[in-house]
């Protein structure tokens, strides 16, 4: 029996790594929304294992159980390998057209089956040894929680495909424990000496990839590139393209007022394939530099002098290198991503000039809201150049690093860090026809002058664009003063307008372009913001997605794209819309017309009626409560995980904290519920009081998270990592361990209909499929507590289901005692 926790232990380790590490090969070789694709088709994998169990049993007789678990090891390593070639072979572009639904769906098979090889192995684990389910069931969740933590250090040593092949070997590792159990001596030997070669083989691929690198991802976002330089980390993939010398420096937004005297030696840097930066070729003269006054980006730098500066994102260094230009006296910058600062300090700082070791300078790898928080120190200009990503995390689709900066909450933070006469100064794209994102910052720097006791905010507001040059997209900058603009400041900031021919789009005491001046003017007015044709109402924490800005009721109409940056989001929206049809469509193919097709067949031939069959016929009123039960637990599990990961990143400061913490304390704390369901599941002593008990414990848990966590959280965000990892631990690990006592309850019952268990674990599997997409939504579209809230509702229907379930097969195991 060992070997079977062992196998199932591995499978289910190898499993979770591989759909972590599908969330970064999708981020990078198509668009970062395509990232959630992962989490779709690998509960659609999982679930159509489950139902190949439940459907064709005759295949799978206990006699041959460890033969079939073996075979499906090694299936399971071969699988990972064939569906990384065949995604980074075959162009992957959603899109309305015969071919694109034709290769969507291709690439969704061929990427599903080694989750549907393992979701044949963790049902036959789950449904075959009833008295075991509780420890079996903690040896799943153990595995995937130790396999989502492992992704990090793994993605830290080697590229996203090396350690997909690395995945590979692991589930054919698992079936050597299989082997190990076939009583049969010759088949023991030959199926143990078939997965070692195996094991062997995939580990010299991962090998032969790790050293040579011949599989690689070069097809970024639908482009063939291939760079002179990569990393790889946890939650990003960064690339660096060879030198070039220009006349035109990169820029956010250069003045038309420069003249170039000579070529600008830069390398390019992209996160992901979608998100830029640069490195500028430094030397020691600030003055082969001089090109960066003239970026828009760094219009605070002419109202200071000898200022302490904060940079956010440090990126290629071009704002460290500003605020030196400028003659400051200090810069501190904070970048969240390590291999970035490992690019720019020692891979390429000969190319740099070591910004790090220049005077008065100071790189910091944490997120800039978080360390900022746990500073003393004030600055007179903080500031963030164009700050944003399309990149996903290993959460999925979600780019909660960047837009953390901007709600409420972090520019109050920020504001705190000014000095009196201090400015906050944020960059974004901006023109005309553009100007979504620059409007809910203004939105947001009103309303956050306002709550720290502004009466006229419009004193304390600023902002600068600059024109087109050569096609380029401009930006502009928006300058939030502690203080009102004084009128020494004010005259500065025009002379620097007037010589770098830039314009104002918001002038304190001058022009002010109509929409910035209704959104300024209407900070705190409800029926003006559900009037704009976009949603640019301020963020919170508890929905802080920046960039998303289309209301439910247009998402599909199109009335909210009237300008043209909503485009790109609509896309996005559009693309899962496919990518949802083609998961329910498959669904329905692989699940749905199964079943009734077998219930049919049944039916026709009489099976339903023959003594020996009676059991395949579970009544209507244990149906319909196994159907809520098992499908609630699914939803409300995946809804709470989901919730706390987006709080708490926030908390920990590092997309990677939170996504290691949450996802790791939770299943190794389920797991360990769920050996303690054992005790009530092993010697039949479940009884409703015990449901209704452990129930109530998950429900009040919930609600102090709902409604206490917000309030308490941050009292600690001053203390160090491993003190606010240890109060996150406190919330997650209580709700885990009671959350994985369910579905082995569920189980134990469930075995009165023995021959419908796997179709149980398969009804768990679906609903997650729609449970990681509606988590989402939700969130995007009322925040994190009205998931959360949703979570709770679904295990208040669980509890209900499960009583119900539970007179339910009582009643039959009474009526079937003599069968």
């Amino acid at each position: 029996m060992r070997g079977t926790y062992l196998g199932l232990f591995f499978t289910s380790l190898a499993s979770l790594m591989l759909e972590i590490l599908l969330t970064r090969v999708f981020s990078v070789s198509t668009w970062y929304y395509y990232a959630f694709f992962a989490i779709s088709v690998t509960m659609f994998g999982l679930t159509v294992g489950a139902l190949m169990v439940y459907l064709w049993k005759r295949h799978f007789p206990q006699e041959l159980l460890y033969e079939r678990l073996t075979l499906f090891s090694l299936l399971f390593g071969v699988a990972v390998d064939v569906a990384l070639l065949v995604f980074l072979s075959v162009p992957f572009n959603p899109r309305l057209s015969g071919v694109g639904i034709f290769a969507t769906t291709f690439v969704y098979l061929a990427i599903s089956l080694p989750f549907v090889c393992a979701g044949v192995i963790v049902c036959l684990c789950l449904t075959r040894f009833p008295e075991k389910v509780g420890l079996l069931y903690a040896a799943d969740l153990v595995g995937a929680g130790l396999g989502a933590f492992m992704v990090f250090p793994v993605l830290n040593a080697m590229d996203a495909p090396t350690a997909i092949f690395l995945v590979g070997a692991v589930g054919a590792l698992s079936g050597l424990f299989f082997a190990r159990n076939i009583e049969e001596k010759r088949k023991r030997r030959a199926l143990i000496g078939g997965t070692r070669a195996a094991f062997i083989a995939l580990t010299v691929l991962m090998l032969l990839n790790f050293f040579f690198r011949p599989v690689k991802v070069e097809w970024v976002t639908g482009i063939f590139r291939v760079p002179q330089y990569e990393l790889w980390n946890s939650f990003s993939r960064i690339a660096v393209y060879p030198l070039k010398f220009t006349k035109t420096p990169y820029s956010w937004g250069l003045s038309k007022a420069y003249k170039q005297d000579h070529p600008i030696g830069e390398r390019m840097i992209d996160i992901d394939g979608v998100s830029g930066t640069v490195m500028t070729l430094f030397e020691g003269d600030l003055e082969d530099v001089r090109h960066l006054k003239y970026d828009v980006t760094h219009i605070a730098h002419y109202l200071k002098s000898d200022a302490s500066v904060f940079v956010i994102g440090v990126g290629g260094g071009r704002d460290i290198l500003a605020a030196k230009l400028f003659n400051q006296k200090s810069v501190t910058g904070a970048e969240i991503n390590n291999r970035i600062i490992e690019m720019l300090t020692d891979v390429f700082g000969d190319f740099t000039g070591h910004l790090d070791r220049l005077p008065g300078v100071t790189i910091i790898n944490d997120e800039a809201r978080s360390a900022i928080t746990r500073m003393d120190e004030k600055f007179d200009i903080i500031q963030a150049s164009c700050i944003a990503t399309w990149s996903a995390t290993t959460a999925g689709a979600f780019t909660l690093a960047e837009n953390s900066l901007y709600t409420y909450e972090a520019w109050k933070t920020f504001f705190d860090h000014l000095t009196p006469e201090g400015v906050l100064s944020f960059n974004r794209w901006y023109s005309p026809d553009y100007p979504a994102q620059l409007l809910r910052l203004t939105s947001l720097a009103a309303y956050t002058l306002k709550k720290e006791g502004v009466e006229d905010p419009s004193r304390h507001i600023a902002v600068v664009r600059n024109d087109s040059i050569a096609g380029l997209m401009p930006s502009a900058t928006i300058l939030v003063s502690k203080s009102p603009f004084s009128p020494e400041s004010l005259a500065k900031l025009r002379k620097a307008v007037e010589d770098l021919k830039f314009r104002f789009v918001y002038d304190p005491d001058g022009f002010k372009e109509p929409l910035f001046k209704d959104v300024v003017d209407n900070v705190n007015n409800p029926e003006f913001h559900e009037r704009t044709p976009l949603d640019i109402k301020p963020l919170n924490d508890d929905r802080p997605f920046f960039f998303y800005m289309l209301r439910l009721r247009d998402a599909f109409s199109g009335g909210g794209l009237v300008y043209k940056e909503q485009g790109f989001i609509f896309r996005g929206i559009i693309s899962l819309f496919i990518l949802l049809i083609v998961s329910v469509v498959l669904c329905a193919v692989f699940i749905i017309a199964p079943l009734l097709w077998m219930s049919l067949k049944r039916k026709r031939e009489g099976e339903w009626g023959r003594a020996e069959h009676a059991n395949l016929k579970m009544p209507l009123k244990a149906w319909i409560p196994a159907l809520f039960f098992f499908g609630s637990i699914g939803f409300g599990y995946i809804l709470v995980e989901v919730a706390m990961l987006q709080r708490l990143i926030i908390f920990l400061g590092h997309p990677i904290y939170s996504i290691t913490v949450v996802i790791f304390a939770m299943l190794l704390s389920s797991g360990i519920g769920s050996i303690f369901s054992n005790s009530f599941t092993g010697n039949g002593r479940l009884g409703k009081g015990h449901i209704a008990l452990f129930f109530l414990i998950i429900l009040a848990l919930l609600l102090f998270v709902i409604y206490m966590q917000p309030s308490i959280l941050p009292f600690f965000e001053k203390n160090g990592i491993y003190a606010r990892i240890m109060v996150a631990l406190l919330f997650l690990v209580p709700l885990g361990f009671f959350m994985g006592i369910p579905f082995p309850f569920g189980m134990s019952i469930g075995s009165a209909f023995k021959e419908h268990t796997p179709w149980f674990w398969a009804i768990n599997g679906a609903t997650s499929v729609v449970s990681s997409v509606m988590s989402v939504a939700v969130s995007i579209t009322w925040g994190f507590t009205v998931t959360l809230t949703v979570g709770f509702a679904f295990y208040v229907l669980a509890l209900l289901s499960l009583l119900f379930f539970y007179s339910a097969g009582k009643e039959y195991a009474r009526e079937h005692r003599d069968e």
